[in-house]
């Protein structure tokens, strides 16, 4: 019969030769060192995260504004070359807008009123992703654009004011150089409030002058300090502010505002010719 304790010893002997396993555990050091790695990476990437946001919006917006273009452009297609209107008896009724219809003045306006809605892919104007106003304003439902009122959608820088005349839209035929003529921007009118100002919806973007003189700019430059404008033909690109005046109307500074203009200090962005 053979014995088991030369094994059973010999057994013990190897087990008695290997370590025993340590347990490792993070020193206080070796833990700061990974949370301070981990806190480094987070501030270089939130700023990139950020900026890549605002790069979307921006898009985002860029197609909101192409699409109300090509709407414009169908619509004159199907109406004899005239652009959609802007308003309809705005010093009387003031109820009709290019974005829509009201009831009454105190009311926001209802895009299913709108000349654009029969060709818009959602039926709604789709809002700038970047635009939230402290207060709806008197053009509520634009959308956070505006349509080139004075030469474009209507006729108050071309005719007499005499009656109805202001509601009648340029037609396609008489815009020259629509590459360089503004249809659509990024829009807003500001409002002085306490030592600051808000910020409003508005409809219209506002030429440097008109026959009353100078105006308040309405292009706001909302991406990074940059606005995006639908031309006349169609195309679409992104503009930085070139220049504005101190105030406007409503007693707003349009520089800390970011509303002002893009090229030069005339209407020749504007004007039908």
């Amino acid at each position: 019969m053979v014995s088991n304790s030369g094994s059973s010893s010999f057994t013990s002997c190897l087990r008695a030769s290997v370590p025993p396993r340590l347990a490792h555990a993070f020193t206080l050091v070796e833990l700061l060192v990974v949370i301070g790695i981990i806190a480094l990476m987070i501030s270089i990437l939130l700023p990139a995260l950020a900026v890549a946001k605002q790069s979307a919006m921006t898009t985002v917006c860029a197609s909101n504004i192409r699409q109300l273009a090509t709407c414009s452009i169908a619509y004159a297609a199907d109406n004899h070359g005239y652009y959609p209107p802007a308003h309809f008896d705005f010093l009387v009724l003031n109820l009709h807008r290019w974005h829509g219809t009201r009831e009454n003045p105190s009311e926001p306006f209802d895009v299913t009123g709108s000349p654009l809605r029969k060709y818009m892919q959602a039926g709604a104007i789709r809002k700038c992703p970047e635009f939230e106003p402290e207060k709806p304003g008197f053009e509520a439902a634009a959308g956070g654009y505006g349509y080139n009122n004075h030469f474009m959608g209507s006729s108050t820088e071309n005719m007499d004011w005499a009656e109805g005349s202001d509601n009648i839209p340029a037609r396609d035929c008489m815009i020259r150089n629509a590459d360089r003529k503004i249809m659509y921007t990024d829009a807003a009118m500001a409002v002085k409030s306490g030592k600051g100002f808000v910020l409003i919806e508005y409809s219209f973007v506002e030429p440097p002058t008109t026959s009353y003189g100078p105006t308040s700019p309405s292009i706001h430059f909302r991406h990074r300090g940059k606005a995006n404008i639908a031309w006349a033909d169609g195309h679409v690109t992104s503009c930085a502010m070139d220049w504005t005046y101190p105030k406007n109307a409503y007693g707003a500074d349009n520089q800390a505002a970011h509303l002002g203009f893009c090229g030069p200090k005339d209407n020749s962005r504007f004007t039908r010719e």
